[in-house]
């Protein structure tokens, strides 16, 4: 039998129609005469069948949950004299376990087999209750979470507040209805609200959502709050906002003004206190005074703060140091001064003494305040007055035996020249008794000088003139000694309040030291110059080798020298005259490099009153 083109075209369309209705997602009954006849695969599935034959024939009423099976016949009755789909008020339909799921239902009376039936459209809505029970229980959640935050949380649009949570109204004392009415000008000041605004845009501008709020608000009873939080900028039903958590910091604000005040006033007080103050937390430099940065040669604060203190300490110092702070932020009792060194910016150390005590609740933390002072004019005064001692003791030794050594000598030299006549063959050894005799008596006039102190008269001199005069005599000595001296005065030199033979007798002896420092050649420099301090500084340097550590700090005491024959008491001579000049004489050396002595005499001022002075003579 042969099949024509309008039957295989039928064939072919009701199969493509069978695979659609089999490919749909949503299940698809049939039943006529309330028996089920067809069921699609997602039907099988809903209903949790096996298989086709396990629902077919199947009363519909097995599927149907309780709560609706009144209604069911008259649906069914409806359905089947309209025409048309129709939705069904079946909400709960039964698996073949027994459980029940909710549905969403479209119905249609149909031809199947040449009998009227109810085609139903059935989709599962499990999924998407439970979904929206999900969103909606975290719905309340979130409410519950925001509604409960003690922080204020706002979302506006614009100058609007379209919500805030209690907590944000109870800060500006509104109550949540009342911020139906309120604008966010009202919230904040002038320029907080332009602050704002531009932030928004530059944030928008650069494609970033957050800003940090730091603002002053305005309550509703006109008073001035603080507020800190951050917002987002985001989107709500397609709109741009601006969604913010913000919190109360006024008290905050308030303390921290306080303690900034507080630390200020310790500061002023610290600053005018005529002492080194330093302020470390943890070991670090949190404030120092003007005299403290003056003593390490700082320029400003910003070459010690944040440094560790430590770095400002002699090694030597630096472990018990740490020691000692670690035991003072421990206790409420003032430490004692000990003795410390300090190096300075320049790499200079400084002998002070320091004592430190805790102080509480300096900008909110527990920081040492440690009183530094500067022990150089206190070490140089026990110095001068130890050299003073040994000055006294030298001459009441001098005063005591002086003149008792003196008449021996004479008579010595006499005989010693008389023995020298008589034998000629053993005149060198004469000579040599002589030159010693001779040296004991330099050692006696030295003595006499120190012994026999007086007052001379002062007037106006210059240095140069003086030097000159000095110089003059030494010219011979440095030209067999191939010593070159080169002199630079400064120009137009004020004059000085002075003794000129004292004077010269100090250049004398120091220009002479330097030139015997160079037997075998070098160059001696002298200079002057006028400092900011209106002091007449005149340096002396020699090249030769330089005086031993061991013996720099001793020079200038009796009979310690690095001469062969000296005797150590020039140089002490020459200080007493200097001092006596309200002047000073600094010696610094280093071997193989050479050696430097530092005079310092005040300038004379042009209106100086001519007082009546004196020095000590040495002549």
């Amino acid at each position: 039998m042969s099949i024509n083109k309008c039957d295989l075209f039928m064939l072919e369309s009701e199969e493509r129609y069978r695979h659609l209705v089999q490919m749909l997602p949503d299940a698809l009954v049939v039943f006529v005469d309330y028996d089920l006849v067809f069921a699609n695969d997602s039907a099988l599935r809903l209903f949790k069948a096996g298989k086709l034959e396990d629902v077919i024939g199947v009363p519909i009423v097995q599927f149907v949950h309780p709560d609706y099976l009144y209604c069911l016949p008259a649906h069914v009755e409806y359905l089947l004299s309209e025409v048309g789909p129709s939705n069904l008020q079946v909400k709960k339909l039964l698996r073949m376990d027994g459980t029940a799921f909710e549905v969403e239902i479209k119905a249609v009376a149909v031809t199947y087999d040449g009998k009227r039936g109810i085609q139903l459209l059935i989709r599962d809505l499990s999924d998407r209750i439970r979904m929206e029970a999900s969103l909606n229980e975290k719905e309340k959640l979130y409410k519950t979470v925001i509604e409960n935050t003690v922080a204020g949380v706002f979302v506006a649009q614009g100058d609007e507040i379209t919500y805030t949570n209690p907590h944000f109204a109870e800060m500006y004392g509104y109550t949540p209805e009342e911020f139906i009415h309120i604008r966010v000008r009202d919230l904040l000041d002038d320029g907080d609200l332009r602050k704002i605004r531009h932030e928004v845009m530059d944030s928008l501008s650069k494609g970033t959502t957050k800003i940090h709020l730091r603002l002053k608000g305005r309550r509703k009873d006109g008073s001035v709050m603080y507020i800190e939080g951050s917002s987002s900028i985001t989107t709500i039903e397609g709109e741009e906002v601006m969604l913010g958590i913000v919190q109360d910091v006024t008290f905050k604000h308030e303390q921290e003004q306080q303690l900034r005040m507080t630390a200020l006033m310790y500061q002023k007080i610290i600053k005018f206190i005529p002492e080194a103050i330093v302020l470390t937390d943890d070991g670090q430099v949190i404030y120092a005074n003007k005299l403290a940065l003056e003593l390490i040669g700082a320029k400003d604060g910003n070459d010690v703060i944040g440094q560790n203190v430590i770095n400002f300490i002699h090694p030597t110092f630096q472990a018990k140091t740490t020691m000692r702070m670690d035991e003072i932020i421990l206790s409420e009792d003032i430490a004692p001064f000990t003795e410390s060194i300090v190096r300075c910016s320049d790499g200079r150390y400084v002998d002070v003494e320091i004592s430190s005590i805790r102080i509480n609740d300096y900008m909110g933390k527990n920081v040492l305040l440690s009183v530094i002072r500067d022990l150089t004019n206190r070490k140089r005064s026990e110095e001068m007055l130890v050299r003073s001692e040994k000055l006294s003791v030298i001459g009441q030794l001098a005063a005591g035996v002086a003149h008792e050594i003196r008449n021996p000598l004479t008579a010595l030299k006499g005989f010693t020249q008389l023995l020298k006549a008589k034998y000629d063959d053993h005149s060198h050894y004469f000579d040599i008794m002589a030159g010693e005799i001779d040296r004991i008596n330099l050692i006696v006039n030295e003595f006499m000088t120190l012994a026999k102190p007086h007052f001379s008269q002062f007037s106006s001199g210059h240095i140069e003139p003086i030097m000159q005069s000095v110089l003059s005599i030494l010219e011979t000595q440095a030209i067999l000694l191939n010593v070159e001296i080169k002199v630079e005065l400064g120009l137009e030199m004020p004059a000085v309040y002075c003794n000129e033979n004292q004077l010269k007798q100090v250049f004398l002896n120091v220009i002479k030291n330097a030139i015997e420092a160079m037997p075998g050649g070098g160059v001696v420099d002298i200079s002057a110059v006028l400092t900011a301090e209106n002091d007449i500084c005149i340096r002396i340097k020699d090249e030769g080798q330089g005086i031993p550590e061991e013996l720099i700090a001793k020079i200038g005491e009796p009979f310690v020298t690095t001469k062969e024959k000296g005797t150590g008491l020039g140089l002490m001579i020459s200080s007493r005259i200097i001092e006596a000049h309200n002047g000073t004489l600094h010696l610094y050396s280093k071997q193989n490099e050479g050696t430097t002595i530092e005079i310092t005499l005040p300038a004379q001022d042009s209106d100086q009153e001519r007082l009546p002075g004196g020095a000590y003579d040495a002549e």
